[in-house]
């Protein structure tokens, strides 16, 4: 993500985290013409959780984390988001699980925003992230966002002629001040929108989201790293693909442009090769940014 706000002398914060999963996970991620990498994946797609009293449970899980002002709140959030959501989860208490599943993503990434947030105080940090998180479990998806990654889902399409190309459901939507709803909110804080990047109102001139897991001098100003949460999506036989992705794909790629890509050459290559071509494609086509996608083919979970 594009941010232009200077840096400040920032000290590195020691990590003694254990390295970034991505089992069983299609992905790829590059910087792009960046001369930095502030993109982040963590991703386990057969989390094993087990419970006392009652059979262990397979859930799979895709998260996205793009940083901004340096990649120190995206690259903690990778490394700690399966620990704290495992830890939430086996508080489990019996009732209704898929909505336990649901409030214990908002407390972990909601956990990961108050700790990062300590340490950013402590070590004089600006940066921050934006998350998109997927769960994956009994035939459903469930997103949960904060700022602007993307996750939707690829759907074939039996029409033909001008109406071919796969479906897409997007399931996120993001956090500017093109919302009301979300301008409302920062303004009622005290926060000022003085101009524009992209047609995007940027807080106090400089700031473009409405909502980041840190960026601690601008949470006075509404700042919150509450995601936003879809319902449960229940998975058809014409699902393809879960694409979970950070902004920069979509800078010159649109969420269809993607699933036709992907529709189009994905008889003849395995999805990590497909992850890749599609960075490659972005690239080629223009955008500035960092590249990170995963990949979640849907038939083959079925």
């Amino acid at each position: 993500m594009n941010i232009k706000v200077p840096k400040p002398e920032e000290k590195i914060v020691p990590q003694k985290t254990k390295p970034i999963p991505t089992k069983s996970c299609h992905f790829a991620s590059n910087k792009g013409r960046r001369s930095y990498q502030e993109d982040r994946i963590t991703c386990d797609l057969d989390l094993k959780i087990p419970f006392s009293g009652h059979k262990e449970i397979n859930i799979g899980v895709v998260a996205v984390f793009d940083g901004h002002i340096g990649e120190y709140a995206s690259e903690m959030a990778s490394k700690i988001f399966l620990e704290k959501f495992k830890f939430h989860l086996k508080n489990y208490n019996g009732h209704e699980f898929m909505e336990f599943l649901k409030t214990s993503l908002v407390k972990t990434i909601e956990e990961i925003d108050t700790e990062f947030s300590k340490i950013a105080i402590e070590h004089e940090l600006y940066s921050g992230s934006t998350a998109v998180v997927a769960l994956v479990y009994n035939n459903h998806v469930l997103v949960a966002n904060v700022v602007d990654s993307k996750a939707f889902i690829c759907s074939k399409n039996d029409q033909r002629g001008e109406l071919a190309g796969d479906l897409v459901n997007e399931l996120t939507r993001d956090h500017n001040a093109l919302r009301l709803d979300e301008r409302a909110r920062i303004e009622a804080s005290g926060g000022k929108f003085s101009r524009t990047f992209n047609d995007v109102p940027l807080l106090n001139g400089h700031f473009p989201m409405t909502r980041a897991i840190g960026n601690v001098p601008l949470k006075k100003y509404g700042i919150i790293a509450t995601p936003e949460v879809t319902d449960w999506v229940n998975l058809t036989s014409k699902d393809e693909f879960l694409v979970v992705s950070s902004d920069g794909i979509f800078e010159s790629l649109s969420p269809q442009k993607v699933c036709d890509f992907l529709n189009k050459v994905e008889h003849y290559s395995d999805p990590s090769i497909l992850a890749k071509d599609l960075i490659l494609k972005a690239f080629l086509e223009g955008s500035t940014d960092n590249l990170s996608v995963v990949l979640v083919p849907l038939r083959s979970r079925r």
